[in-house]
């Protein structure tokens, strides 16, 4: 990690230390001290989940972010101080082709799990948007088909883990209050889901792929957050 990296983590560190009463850690050992790997949570508090992680993963992370937060104030500069990856998604509203964007989001997600093949960490966020809700809502398949991809790009060495954190507030909104960030052990995939995808495989069954390793993040996910039907039962 070089210096600048340390101190934007640092600072970012105090300010979410001075927001929050107390910001517990638990589940370190999960985290390998080498290799690549994907960190996958929820994402109910905006702006918060990724600096949670950010400021206390033991490991450098590095993120993928929507490229219109890039033209905020500062927040921009911090971004690509960290050297956080602009990803244009498909969706997306703006000029241009629509195929354009999609080639843009392609290519920004190749430059990002190259990072992770070749042994740096990420983290994504597969439900896309923040939300409200006390639980996961629907997820991408994103967070699938990158994991697939960084392996397609590995040149040896152990495979890329994925690791579920649970993020965990008791008044997420309120200042002086509680969080809690929790790293689980690596997903144990099946044989199935642990294939790395081949030119020669049919597209649909690399598709069948992607939607189980989805349902499985999905199914960990919803576990390691506790996920309720109500905020009022979240309580650290």
């Amino acid at each position: 990690m070089d210096s600048a990296t340390r101190h934007i983590v640092g600072l970012v560190r105090f300010l979410l230390h001075r927001f929050f009463r107390r910001v517990e850690v638990t589940g370190l050992e999960h985290v390998p001290a080498e290799g690549g790997g994907i960190l996958v949570s929820w994402h109910p508090n905006g702006l918060v989940d990724p600096a949670l992680i950010l400021a206390h993963c033991p490991r450098r992370v590095v993120f993928g972010a929507r490229h219109g937060l890039f033209a905020w104030p500062v927040l921009g500069q911090v971004m690509r101080a960290l050297g956080t990856v602009p990803i244009v998604r498909p969706q997306d509203d703006g000029d241009g082709d629509p195929e354009a964007r999609r080639r843009a989001n392609e290519a920004a997600l190749d430059a990002l799990a190259l990072q992770v093949a070749e042994g740096s960490f990420s983290c994504l966020f597969p439900e896309g948007d923040s939300h409200d809700a006390p639980h996961p809502i629907r997820l991408r398949t994103g967070a699938a088909r990158f994991y697939y991809r960084a392996r397609q790009l590995q040149r040896g060495g152990a495979d890329p883990v994925i690791i579920p954190v649970g993020l965990h507030y008791d008044a997420k909104h309120a200042f002086r209050s509680n969080a809690l960030v929790a790293f689980h052990p690596p997903i144990r995939l099946s044989d199935f889901l642990a294939r790395s995808p081949t030119a020669t495989e049919p597209p649909d069954r690399h598709q069948q792929r992607v939607r189980k390793l989805t349902g499985e993040i999905d199914r960990v996910l919803r576990e390691v957050v506790h996920a309720t039907e109500s905020w009022e039962v979240h309580h650290l």
